[in-house]
């Protein structure tokens, strides 16, 4: 078979198509799955963003006894909050498992498939650690240089680890401009989105060489629009998810009408 044949667009709909026509979806538990992204979201606002204080996220510029006595103000409500982002930022991987299930569909041999479960299982284990320094500075707020150390650790983790992340988004969009069903899953300007999306991160690699300004890990390119760029894709991401199921429940409907 040709490359030319290997590519050719596929009617998901008809009879005579292999594994694609008989492919089958559980709407309910994707939903569940799309919903706990969701959540991962809302606690994100609400144990990262009130509980543990960090928005607007304290200046890395603040001199060590500085950070000491404003961790040692909100110690409980810090530790109170890591632990409920710590066991929601796991969501990740349940929330991944539908996209990574239609770039399947979208792919004849598994190639993107099996570079997005990699990488969103080390993904994984950089989201359920980026709690724990804080974690470890809230604990130790009896010592400055702990504490700068692991608050700074903690940023560190949530806005410079941004490459997986946005490799995911790459090869998301290329999945959708390589979809071989007659009907694609998701609109192309999904694909543009998610180049855009991966792109938008790219200032978090530059927070190491700043202690102020935008570029600082509080500032308003490493941190604001990093942090909302990543967040509100999970949510367009969300939308773009529910939407495609909601198509494939009816399609499989008419099909076995």
């Amino acid at each position: 078979m040709s490359v030319e044949q290997s590519h050719a667009p596929v009617d998901q709909e008809s009879p005579h198509t292999g594994w694609l026509a008989s492919f089958r979806i559980d709407p309910v538990l994707m939903r569940i799955f799309v919903g706990s992204g969701l959540v991962l979201v809302l606690m994100t606002i609400v144990g990262f963003g009130w509980l543990m204080h960090m928005v607007p996220p304290p200046s890395p510029a603040d001199s060590k006894q500085a950070t000491l006595a404003w961790v040692a103000e909100h110690q409980t409500s810090i530790l109170i909050g890591a632990a409920l982002v710590t066991f929601f930022w796991s969501f990740w991987v349940t929330w991944a498992a539908p996209l990574l299930l239609y770039i399947r569909r979208m792919e004849r041999v598994p190639l993107l498939t099996f570079a997005c479960l990699a990488n969103v299982g080390g993904g994984a284990a950089v989201i359920t650690t980026i709690a724990v320094a804080w974690t470890v500075m809230a604990f130790r707020a009896e010592d400055p240089a702990i504490v700068q150390a692991f608050n700074d650790l903690g940023f560190f983790l949530f806005l410079y680890t941004w490459p997986p992340f946005g490799i995911f988004m790459v090869i998301i969009a290329v999945a959708i401009w390589r979809d071989i069903n007659a009907t694609p899953i998701f609109p192309r300007w999904v694909a543009y989105y998610n180049v855009y999306a991966a792109l938008g991160m790219a200032p978090a690699s530059f927070m190491g060489l700043f202690k102020t300004g935008p570029l600082a890990y509080n500032g308003v390119l490493a941190f604001w629009v990093v942090a909302i760029d990543f967040f509100v894709w999970m949510v367009v991401m969300s939308i773009v998810v529910l939407k495609a199921v909601a198509r494939d429940q009816q399609r499989l409907s008419n099909l076995s009408a």
